[in-house]
């Protein structure tokens, strides 16, 4: 516990030693003096101290639950929203019509919403932090290409007039099943390399290419295809949640849950692999356990969240840089909770404005509306980098 606690920017009481600080700038190592108290944890602490920090988790906390019911009171059957909060506290309804659409058709898509947006954030935060690299995100394995490559191979490739149409296999297997099992051989490849090797780097190169490898066979796959068939298939990689079963919720939930509540086992490794990879060993951190624990956790996710909701983008990528802007600091004991509760809002927001609102015959997919969010995002880390740069 003591050698968690200099990780997180702690140093003993009364005497010498270094302090570590972490901060949204980066992180650093400064000499002492045996008087000096010691540093709150993540540094500075973040902008505003304690108050702004509640008052920002409950202001997300209220903004979750509002976009929520409204999520589910909207759709081209309105519901008003007291009869949403009646039917959610179990105090009933008025017609059972209303009850279904709220337990049935809304609540499982905005539950799966909420989850996925949840933990691609923090599987983004811990991206970000193993590989050093603020243009990190879930998908970065390749996971996800793999699962879009099984879907296409099913969607393709099996029905009346396609070429796999005699493989019933195949077709009994459907596009989810194709699509988990994509994504579980591209992660057994990347997990393979990363336990033989180690080296982060090595491991994100891997990823990178075999996502360029599915990749170019799904557009093989899509030159020789039906053209009528494509729609399907975009359809899938443009990602929503609209579709989700309380059945498949299960599966979500899973893998979601998992990575969450690794996530809070590993904070404290985190903030010390903010320094370093050696700093952290010498810690007596198992690097490359934490290394291993992440990236299958994360892999996972991104393979089952593609296979089910599609490649929901730019959110595992956006929502922990807006955390550590909102809170000025880079502690993972904060920014992995409020990137959950970002990720999850824009997740819901995205889905409200796509289609949710009941406003539009059709739904647009959720990477259209992400984009708007993550895109600018981007642009301000790599121009506030830039920025912090020049200005040295």
């Amino acid at each position: 516990m003591e050698r968690l606690r200099h990780a997180a920017g702690w140093a003993p009481r009364g005497g010498k030693g270094t302090r570590c600080t972490v901060s949204d700038s980066g992180t650093r190592v400064e000499e002492r003096s045996g008087h000096e108290s010691p540093a709150p944890p993540g540094g500075a602490g973040p902008r505003g101290g304690a108050g702004w920090v509640a008052g920002l988790f409950l202001l997300l906390v209220l903004l979750l639950l509002g976009i929520v019911v409204l999520l589910i009171s909207q759709g081209t059957i309105p519901i008003p929203v007291p009869e949403v909060i009646r039917v959610l506290t179990g105090r009933g309804a008025e017609s059972e019509v209303s009850r279904t659409i709220v337990l049935d058709a809304r609540l499982p898509k905005v539950v799966a919403g909420l989850l996925a947006g949840a933990a691609l954030a923090v599987g983004g935060a811990q991206m970000q932090t193993l590989f050093r690299n603020p243009l990190a995100d879930p998908f970065v394995l390749g996971v996800s290409s793999g699962a879009v490559l099984g879907a296409a191979v099913v969607i393709l490739g099996t029905g009346g007039a396609g070429w796999l149409a005699g493989l019933d296999v195949l077709s009994q297997l459907g596009v989810t099943g194709a699509a988990v099992a994509g994504a579980a051989a591209v992660l057994v490849v990347a997990l393979g390399v990363a336990r033989r090797v180690g080296d982060p780097v090595v491991v994100l190169v891997v990823g990178v290419m075999l996502g360029y490898l599915a990749g170019a066979a799904v557009d093989m796959l899509v030159y020789y295809t039906d053209p009528d068939r494509l729609q399907a298939l975009t359809t899938f990689t443009r990602g929503s949640v609209r579709n989700v079963t309380w059945d498949e919720l299960r599966v979500v939930a899973a893998a979601c849950g998992a990575v969450l509540v690794l996530s809070l086992f590993l904070a404290q490794p985190l903030n010390a692999l903010l320094l370093g990879e050696r700093y952290a060993g010498s810690l007596g951190i198992d690097v490359r356990r934490v290394h291993f624990l992440s990236l299958t956790a994360v892999a996972v996710l991104a393979g089952v969240t593609t296979a089910y909701c599609g490649a929901i983008g730019f959110v595992g990528l956006a929502a922990p840089h807006l955390a550590r802007g909102l809170l000025r600091t880079a502690d993972h004991r904060l920014v992995l909770p409020a990137s959950a509760l970002i990720g999850a809002v824009i997740v819901l927001v995205a889905e409200y404005i796509a289609g949710g609102n009941g406003l539009a015959g059709t739904a647009m997919p959720l990477n259209s509306v992400t984009a708007f969010v993550g895109a600018p995002v981007i642009l301000w880390v790599l121009l506030s980098g830039r920025a912090r740069r020049e200005g040295r």
